[in-house]
């Protein structure tokens, strides 16, 4: 159980869980999504030749970018997503369960809440990738309404924590449903033609890849922190 580690232990193991997890995500982003990034560069390639408007500098410079984001970037949200965990766990106070349990339980909210929600409402843009004022207007919509997501999912979970009934999960989970629905509806669709006129084949195979390396970072990085939690609770119950 948790109850022997310190809450800085807790905090420190669980941010170099989310950096391990970090290098996962990097090693994924290389070995399957760069290949998908590939394609759609070299669709992209294709159409500034045919419009007179390739600029080799600008070009290399965007791809190396795109490269250096998911080294860099994918450590980045690595260590943010630990000290999440790590924060959530504290803030929460879990007891009832195992380490790797719970360390499981809280990344797979996150997950749904962080990743799920906010991807059906703004799916990952191929010309967001490479045009930085689409970019720009596509990361604003995502973050914001990541942001009402998390925090709403946030505020019901401590809203419930004080009512005594069986079926408050069920209650938290209706209400955080209902929440981000009407949210859904009040957030602007992100709508871009250049999307649809790429092959739609490589652009769902390109999403699927990085959805299957985001939901394989989760779920490692709760692997990781529970593994470390309980080696660090049983370090700390022999006086280590």
């Amino acid at each position: 159980m948790m109850g022997t580690l310190q809450t800085g232990k807790v905090f420190v193991l669980s941010t170099l869980a989310g950096l391990l997890a970090g290098g996962v995500l990097v090693g994924i982003n290389l070995g399957l999504v760069q290949r998908y990034n590939t394609a759609l560069a070299d669709i992209e390639l294709e159409n500034l030749l045919a419009a007179g408007e390739f600029d080799e500098q600008e070009f290399d410079i965007q791809m190396r970018s795109i490269y250096f984001s998911q080294l860099y970037g994918s450590i980045i949200i690595g260590l943010a997503a630990g000290a999440l965990v790590g924060g959530t766990f504290i803030a929460a106070k879990i007891r009832i369960m195992s380490p790797l349990r719970a360390a499981l339980l809280i990344v797979g909210i996150a997950w749904f809440v962080l990743y799920v929600i906010p991807t059906v409402k703004y799916p990952p843009s191929p010309t967001a990738m490479f045009d930085p004022e689409v970019a720009g207007t596509y990361q604003e919509l995502l973050a914001g309404y990541t942001a009402v997501s998390g925090l709403s999912a946030l505020g019901i979970a401590f809203g419930f924590r004080k009512v005594k009934r069986k079926k408050k999960v069920l209650g938290a989970a209706a209400l955080y449903l209902v929440v981000v629905s009407g949210v859904f509806i009040a957030f602007p669709d992100y709508l871009n033609k250049d999307d649809s006129l790429l092959p739609q084949p490589v652009v769902s195979a390109w999403r699927s890849a990085i959805s299957l390396s985001m939901t394989a970072f989760w779920f490692a990085l709760g692997i990781i922190c529970g593994l470390l939690w309980k080696y660090g609770s049983k370090s700390a119950g022999r006086g280590i």
